[in-house]
């Protein structure tokens, strides 16, 4: 079998390609009337998608939907009748909600912190589903939360290094939920995903069998500095509003916003349809180790 994962230079393309022993390119789209097949993904019987560009200052609407939904199209396109595409999106497409989602809770990105990632995720998901439809591509579309682990940069690795060099945040409420993913199950997720294609498409939620608060986010050492995170997303909200560039906004205003988001998956389908075992992936197997550690 064939596989080919899109998305060589980022971290999760980077590890997948060395878990799975598979071929790794890299593939950007410049111009969003660029529609060309992809040769490196023709032959494939597997194609995991992780490209696109994450939530980062100086992008905007125009980059994340040109990337993220031009990529999903061109890779159906591109792919062999039968062929199994593994497309990589985001909770972000729920939005902030602040409670528990079901598998097939509604859709709410405008209610995300940086919006336009969350809008381009969820309509290259409908691109890769539509145009696999149409050329007989089958399609697993995997949405991980805030993706944490070694070598991971993620809003949680802000507040660890941080808490390195002597500053202890305390998010408040203390009592906001945490549903995160650690980089082992995702990678577990993918290569299973990978391996059990559907019969058409199917879609599924990648996160922790365990739910963290921000009180388990404190620093067991620094100078305790208390953060409001409702101050930090009004911060946020406010500055788009007045039209600031997102380099100036601050990608620490950004991070903070996304620690408030409080919500809370289902994550039993991806234990279940997958066949993962929820112990392998317990807290003290993986968040323990990691928040207590120094990477």
């Amino acid at each position: 079998m064939k596989t080919v994962i899109v998305g060589k230079g980022g971290s999760i393309g980077a590890v997948l390609a060395q878990r799975l022993a598979a071929e790794a390119i890299e593939v950007r789209v410049p111009d969003a009337s660029a529609l060309e097949t992809i040769a490196d993904v023709q032959g494939a019987d597997v194609v995991i998608n992780a490209g696109g560009p994450r939530v980062r200052p100086g992008l905007d609407t125009d980059d994340y939907f040109r990337e993220h939904v031009g990529l999903a199209t061109r890779l159906a396109r591109s792919m062999k009748t039968g062929a199994h595409l593994v497309h990589l999106s985001s909770t972000a497409v729920y939005g902030a909600r602040g409670t528990r989602l079901a598998q097939g809770a509604i859709e709410a990105p405008t209610l995300f912190p940086s919006s336009a990632y969350a809008c381009a995720k969820l309509a290259a998901e409908h691109a890769a589903r539509a145009t696999g439809e149409a050329r007989g591509v089958k399609v697993t579309v995997l949405r991980p939360s805030m993706v944490y682990g070694p070598g991971v940069d993620s809003a949680l690795a802000s507040v660890k290094k941080l808490a390195r060099r002597g500053i202890a945040l305390h998010l408040e409420p203390s009592t906001v939920r945490q549903h995160l993913v650690h980089m082992e199950l995702l990678v577990a997720a993918i290569a299973r995903a990978a391996e059990r294609p559907p019969e058409r498409s199917r879609m599924l939620v990648v996160a922790d069998p365990f739910v963290l608060t921000n009180a388990d986010l404190v620093p067991r050492a620094g100078r305790a500095i208390h953060v409001p995170l409702g101050a930090a997303r009004s911060a946020h909200r406010i500055a788009k509003l007045m039209g600031a560039a997102p380099a100036r906004v601050g990608s620490a205003i950004d991070a903070l916003a996304v620690l408030g988001i409080d919500n809370v998956f289902d994550e039993a389908p991806l234990f279940d349809v997958l066949g993962l075992d929820r112990v392998q992936y317990a807290r003290e197997s993986t968040f323990d180790p990691y928040w207590e550690g120094d990477a």
